[in-house]
């Protein structure tokens, strides 16, 4: 099976050079981790099929569908083997999203001997690409964290971690407090867009919806401008 960051990447609409960090598609992450975990004792290989199948499950039809028949018979596991790993559905959901989140921390680009521009393009590509390939999975992390307050908190953490990422490239004249509050602003705004665009389905932006190497030209331009304005700002104070 071809994992997904050996797939060819589109080519970039503006003439640029190809993002290194190719996006990830994580139900195909999860299939390739059975194969790696195949020769593992017989616990780590049940655990990865109930990941697996649980991924699969909410990409194919969302959380709020996720039953814990569902994952068993698309794991070939009985229900009650479920409960020996997992006690509710949720818990097998907050384990795929927290692979996830690890499994984007350790590919994101990190090519940071380039320009500005060009590592803001990468990440927005790369991020924009990865959503657009987990779109059902990522929105149900909606519904899974109004059901589970404990997960919406690490969420949190995990989009406070992501918004330090961003400040990075943010003027070195502002106090760290403003620019977490500024990268949260650009990476919120760019996650209300893509719920509009994937989850919700809005019908004036449903054109978007198959061009996610376009969208992420277009808010990489739109930070551009806002980090070019600040740092003029910046020069004149």
């Amino acid at each position: 099976m071809t994992h997904p960051l050996h797939l060819e990447p589109e080519p970039p609409i503006d003439g640029g050079s190809v993002p290194e960090a190719l996006p990830l598609d994580m139900v195909e992450v999860l299939r390739a981790r059975l194969q790696r975990v195949r020769n593992r004792p017989k616990r780590a290989r049940t655990r990865a099929r109930i990941l697996a199948a649980t991924a699969e499950e909410i990409a194919r039809a969302g959380y709020r569908a996720l039953t814990v028949e569902r994952i068993s018979s698309r794991a070939e596991i009985a229900r009650g083997t479920f409960y020996l790993y997992y006690a509710h559905r949720s818990d097998a959901a907050i384990a795929v999203y927290r692979l996830f989140w690890a499994v984007m921390r350790r590919w994101r680009p990190r090519q940071v001997s380039r320009d500005l521009a060009a590592r803001v393009r990468m990440t927005n590509a790369f991020y924009l690409e990865t959503y657009a390939r987990n779109d059902q999975l990522l929105s149900g992390q909606i519904a899974l964290a109004s059901e589970r307050p404990d997960f919406a908190l690490v969420r949190d953490q995990v989009n406070h971690r992501w918004a330090r990422v961003v400040a990075r490239i943010l003027p070195a004249n502002l106090d760290e407090e403003a620019r977490m509050l500024r990268a949260r602003a650009l990476t919120g705004m760019v996650d209300d867009l893509l719920r509009d665009i994937y989850s919700a389905g809005s019908p004036t932006l449903a054109h978007w919806r198959d061009r996610p190497h376009d969208l992420a030209y277009h808010i990489s331009e739109i930070w551009l401008g806002v980090i070019a304005r600040d740092e003029q700002v910046a020069s004149r104070d």
